[in-house]
């Protein structure tokens, strides 16, 4: 941990490799601050959304009804660069791991951008490269955060069950952020849903809200978005 925190403020005290190692990566979908007054999103002329200071709109509705993370092990799926792994732990959190399998990306990695930003912040935070589907941790997590993920798995069901062997049993809570519509869309082979062909399934609020329900899970608060919800959920008892 000392040598990581060594590197990170040789980093800090240089934008030059700042502003390098940000373009090198790029295109950037998430705006991270890294310090001496840069994020990802001012540097990058090809940033994906460039307008749009993604996440930090969806991170303010979700951030005051975390509680405290002091203690607790929170898993981010479907992490991007990291945006929110990294406020966790800013938060307090003891372990944070961010996992991405990278769906979707050409030119940069999603890994390899989370990596780099964990360098320039100096913060524990680990990361992997892979599904989600395949993650057996020896312990479940308290908090998972599964924002942006649902509408891109074709076998959404099988996902939601993952996403529930990963909580603390019948205590974890689940943050879950997806697309819906006011009719249940799904999508396969070379069709798109608006123009996305990694979007597969995007459900109504009511049909959301009883997928969930189905599943085991307890909605403690589900909110309506526009075009996406938030779910703050209870993981399923064993």
């Amino acid at each position: 941990m000392t040598q990581l925190l060594v590197r990170a403020s040789a980093s800090l005290a240089d934008p030059e490799y700042l502003t390098r190692r940000i373009r090198e990566l790029s295109p950037w979908y998430h705006n991270i601050q890294l310090g001496e007054g840069i994020s990802t999103k001012s540097v990058d002329a090809n940033a994906i959304y460039p307008e749009h200071d993604i996440p930090a709109p969806l991170w303010a509705h979700i951030a005051p009804r975390l509680g405290s993370l002091t203690g607790k092990r929170v898993l981010d799926i479907g992490c991007n660069a990291g945006f929110m792994s990294f406020e966790c732990k800013k938060l307090g959190a003891e372990y944070v791991l961010g996992v991405d399998d990278d769906s979707g990306t050409t030119k940069m990695s999603f890994i390899d951008q989370a990596e780099f930003c964990r360098e320039a912040l100096g913060l524990d935070v680990d990361f992997g490269r892979g599904t989600f589907m395949e993650l057996a941790p020896e312990r479940p997590f308290d908090v998972v955060l599964f924002c942006g993920v649902l509408y891109h798995l074709e076998d959404w069901a099988d996902g939601l069950d993952q996403m529930a062997r990963l909580g603390v049993p019948g205590a974890g809570l689940i943050v879950l952020e997806t697309a819906i519509d006011r009719v249940t869309q799904t999508a396969s082979g070379n069709t798109a849903y608006r123009g996305d062909r990694m979007t597969y399934f995007v459900p109504s609020l009511a049909v959301l809200d009883l997928l969930l329900r189905e599943r085991g899970f307890e909605i403690r608060e589900l909110v309506n978005l526009g075009e996406r919800a938030l779910a703050f959920l209870r993981a399923p008892s064993a």
